[in-house]
Order: structure tokens, then C-alpha cells, then sequence
């Protein structure tokens, strides 16, 4: 089963206290993204090491609920691990990070970037809250080590470095790129109301399938390298075995009426 994770425009800086009820006021239409399983890249590029904080994890859930009591009871005090930034820092960081990141994943991408910060520029704030309540490993440790280094990482780019050569982000964009051919918005930046906008989606579709189209035509030209080999070899093994013109002609109209029959079923 997947794991879901949300960004937040927050009201402040940290997640809703269930002990104290705040939970039921925080779903208030604010804006909200939501991805699956990991946080996307661009989550990533808003946050530092200093903004990193524990909350605990029975406090997911307002006190006096069912669910409350549960948690309380299988975890008691454990904490996890979350991001929260004010949004002026968190587009200070986006900016900074442009270069490094956009050369990464390529210049095709750029135009999804900005969209993205825009769109914290516009409907996120005063605060940018990462939730990761569905990550929290009851205070192991785990969690909490691979969030530090993938920030430590990220912090690379805003001393002008890049990032560590097989590190957290290196792993982030070289799972981005072996799946972009899905859905690149979703994989980078999550969705949520509004996002992405149609335009956006569109212009990602548009690029995919001409991506597919290219490697449908190379996959063409290669097959037909093949057989254009293919019915050399057996010209010549039909002259050399017979010494006749013959064979060879009833060789090569055999191997020709197989290609022009594959291509005909591609077409059809």
C-alpha cells in the first residue's frame, strides 16, 4: 500500500497539535499538494537542515478521538520526523537552487519549476509545511538520517557546489528520470487543487508522446538495418551453396515478403 505525504500552506510554524485540538480547524481550504510514497524534489528544494523538527506521533490525530487514543497507546511518546519554513525562505531557496537542479534534470523541465514556484508564491504561506506522518518509524532514527542527508545535500548548491556524487539528490533525480515518462509534474512536484495547472499537463503530454514517437522511429530504422542484412547473408548462402543466380532471387523475395508483411502488421 502507498504511503501518502502533503505539502501544506500553513498558518504556523509546525504541525497541528492533536492534544490540543487543532486539527479539526486545519483542513480550512488552504492550499495543499500530495504525493505518494517519497517527497518530490522540488518539496525538497525548499528545505535545510535547521528546518527539520520532531513531532509526536500521536498528535496526528485531535485528543479525544478513537484514533488518538489508538496511536497513544501503540506509541506513546515516539516522534517523527517533518519540514516546516516560513514561505519567503522557501522561495529564496527555490530560486538559489534553480541552476542546479534544472541542469540536472534538464533544460525541458524548467518550465515546470517555475510554474511550481509560482504557485508557492501564490497560494502557499505565511508558512510551507511538509507533512511525513506516514513515514514516522516510531523514533528509530531512520527517517531521520535520510532526511538530514538529503538536506545536507541540498545545501551543497547554496555554497555553489554540486551536489555529492551518488548522494540523496543524485538517487532523487535518477529516479525522476528512469520514470518521467509517466508523469513528470506528479513525480517532481505532486498535485493537489489546481495544480497542475492544464497547461502544464498538456505541455508534458505533448513532450511524452513525441518522445515516444522518436523511439518508435528509431526502433524502425534499427529492424530495418536488420533485415536489410539479413537478406544479404541469405543472398550470398544461396549463392554460395548452388552456384546459381536463382536461389538467391527466391531468397531475397522470401526474406523481402517477410519485412513488407512485419511492416504492414506495425502499420495496421
Amino acid at each position: 500500500m502507498s504511503l501518502r505525504l502533503y505539502l501544506d500552506s500553513a498558518r504556523e510554524p509546525r504541525m497541528p497539535d492533536g492534544s490540543a485540538g487543532e486539527w479539526v480547524d486545519f483542513f480550512d481550504g488552504t492550499m495543499e499538494l500530495e504525493a505518494k510514497n517519497w517527497p518530490p524534489l522540488l518539496w525538497w528544494a525548499m528545505f535545510s537542515p535547521g528546518d527539520l523538527v520532531d513531532a509526536r506521533i500521536a498528535d496526528t490525530e485531535d485528543a479525544g478521538t478513537d484514533e488518538h487514543a489508538e496511536l497513544l497507546s501503540e506509541w506513546g511518546e515516539a516522534t517523527y520526523p517533518y519540514l516546516v519554513v516560513d514561505q519567503r525562505t522557501a522561495l529564496s531557496r527555490l530560486h538559489a537552487r534553480w541552476q542546479g537542479l534544472t541542469s540536472r534534470l534538464g533544460a525541458q523541465f524548467s518550465p515546470l519549476y517555475d510554474e511550481f514556484v509560482a504557485l508557492i508564491d501564490a497560494r502557499f504561506g505565511p508558512y510551507v509545511l511538509l507533512r511525513t506522518e506516514a513515514l514516522a518509524d516510531g523514533g528509530e532514527g531512520g527517517i531521520r538520517l535520510l532526511f538530514e542527508e538529503t538536506l545536507a545535500d541540498l545545501e551543497r548548491l547554496d555554497a555553489g557546489h554540486a551536489t555529492a556524487a551518488g548522494g540523496r539528490v543524485d538517487s532523487l533525480i535518477s529516479d525522476f528520470q528512469r520514470w518521467q515518462h509517466t508523469d513528470p509534474v506528479w513525480l517532481l512536484s505532486g498535485a493537489g487543487d489546481g495544480w497542475p495547472s492544464v497547461a502544464l499537463r498538456e505541455h508534458y503530454a505533448a513532450t511524452a508522446v513525441r518522445r515516444s514517437s522518436s523511439q518508435s522511429a528509431e526502433r524502425s530504422t534499427a529492424v530495418g538495418w536488420v533485415w536489410g542484412v539479413l537478406v544479404v547473408v541469405c543472398s550470398i548462402g544461396a549463392y554460395w551453396l548452388t552456384g546459381s543466380v536463382w536461389p538467391v532471387v527466391v531468397a531475397f523475395g522470401v526474406v523481402l515478403a517477410v519485412l513488407v508483411a512485419g511492416f504492414v502488421r506495425r502499420r495496421g
